[in-house]
């Protein structure tokens, strides 16, 4: 089966969701009528409706059919921990406007002071970022990245200030397959405090990540601040 063609159609599906073309607890279309609209096999189109029942878009009912169950959060943008996307990806899915700003963009060798903290290989090139993200012209995320070299080889601070995944992905062919997170609230630091306009709050979301490629090399380790007002994730929970 085309990998292509049931992403597609996943796509637009999950598309009509987020929009209300196709509401909350309303039914979709029928299998027959998905199928005459996409010009597809009935196998393409439940492949499509699977992968929205794992994201927890819809909920097949037996004898029924497909139910929407998706609810639009109310209040600010909304990320997803199962999900890996980067900055912008994440910033035009909430229909706003990203832009970041590198402060720091350095060579080093990992230490083993930095291989216990980080999990790279002593000795290891690295490249060492800080970058300040900002949606819609308001700095809103700090991030300070430390990146293995040999796979991110070429990288420079004006890709870094686009999108390195784009980057990696699409200039070096390597696939982002993998990434393991923990997410704390910290006091917000004087860098915190520079970058960031805090104004009522005194503290900062904390998530740090550990990402891996297809070949189950680790090449990015991230330690993210983000502002309180931005900090908006939703995590699929079955029983």
């Amino acid at each position: 089966m085309p990998k292509a063609l049931y992403e597609g159609i996943y796509r637009e599906i999950r598309s009509r969701i987020v929009d209300g073309t196709y509401g909350f607890q309303e039914m979709l279309p029928t299998e027959a009528e998905l199928t005459e609209e996409f010009g597809c096999t009935r196998n393409t189109v439940r492949r499509a409706i699977s992968m929205l029942a794992d994201e927890m878009f819809v909920q097949s009912i037996h004898g029924k059919g497909v139910r929407v169950i998706w609810l639009k959060g109310e209040g600010g943008m909304t990320g997803d921990l199962e999900e890996i996307e980067s900055f912008g990806e994440y910033a035009k899915r909430n229909n706003a406007v990203a832009s970041t700003e590198v402060k720091l963009f350095e060579h080093l060798v990992c230490t083993e002071q930095l291989s216990r903290r980080l999990g790279f290989k002593t000795g290891e090139p690295l490249i060492r970022l800080v970058r300040v993200r900002s949606l819609n012209g308001n700095a809103r995320q700090v991030d300070h990245d430390y990146l293995l070299e040999s796979v991110v080889h070429g990288l420079t601070p004006e890709i870094a200030g686009r999108s390195i995944y784009g980057y990696l992905e699409g200039k070096l062919g390597v696939k982002v397959a993998a990434s393991r997170r923990t997410v704390s609230v910290e006091l917000a630091n004087d860098e915190d405090y520079s970058y960031l306009d805090l104004g009522k709050y005194n503290c900062v979301a904390v998530m740090e990540s550990q990402s891996y490629t297809s070949d189950g090399i680790l090449f990015e380790v991230t330690h993210a601040r983000t502002h309180p007002e931005i900090f908006h994730y939703r995590v699929n929970s079955r029983r």
